[in-house]
């Protein structure tokens, strides 16, 4: 992967408000980020952290929803080469409050809080609908060339009614940091840009990292 996609050198990105470091042991590489919502009021705090098993991705979303507050955490476990082993989310959504676990089962089939659902066997990624942090490990699990792209379908958390569903999508990587993003489902199509980790930094109409 490195050189090809991002590689482990991440520049200097003093004009964000995250930041990005690592030693010999990839195990200490951590990559931070703070973004702000556009459609609602609302910011999450993500961090990525390279482990012993692969990567994970965990933060806080706090943002409004039809018209009350919501407070979400969550981390989404990923091996080496980014395919999704597992995820939790926990908070509340107003009055609701919402306790998910997702786990592989095996090489296939995924357990929707302890129950195998056949809706999702052979699925490769985990897509939480509340935040940007969980198209990271999609673009990092595809690994793209420039001008090549694919058609992916995600174990989505579905915002409307907080049910998990298939979600697909696609990516096609336009330049070194620029996909062209589908998501049919919701007749949305955008140019998503990256930083060099491959964390969001534009997300049109939806999210934008802070850079103040």
């Amino acid at each position: 992967m490195e050189g090809k996609y991002f590689g482990w050198l991440c520049e200097d990105e003093a004009s964000g408000n995250h930041m990005s470091w690592y030693d010999a042991k990839m195990e200490s590489f951590v990559h931070t980020v703070l973004w702000r919502r556009l459609d609602q009021p609302g910011y999450d705090a993500c961090r990525i952290a390279a482990t012993s098993q692969g990567w994970t991705i965990e933060g806080a979303a706090v943002f409004a929803q039809n018209g009350t507050a919501a407070h979400l955490a969550y981390r989404l476990f990923c091996d080496a080469t980014w395919r999704s082993r597992g995820a939790s989310v926990s908070g509340w959504v107003g009055h609701m409050s919402l306790d998910l676990t997702l786990e592989r089962a095996g090489t296939d089939d995924w357990r929707v809080n302890g129950e195998i659902d056949p809706n999702m066997t052979g699925l490769d990624d985990i897509d939480l609908g509340f935040t940007p942090a969980s198209n990271t490990n999609a673009i990092r699990r595809l690994d793209l060339s420039e001008g090549t792209g694919a058609d992916c379908v995600a174990v989505w958390l579905d915002t409307e009614d907080w049910s998990v569903k298939r979600l697909p999508q696609s990516y096609h990587r336009t330049g070194p940091r620029t996909y062209a993003y589908v998501s049919p489902q919701h007749d949305y199509r955008a140019t998503l840009v990256t930083d060099a980790f491959g964390a969001i930094t534009d997300y049109p109409d939806l999210w934008t990292m802070c850079r103040t």
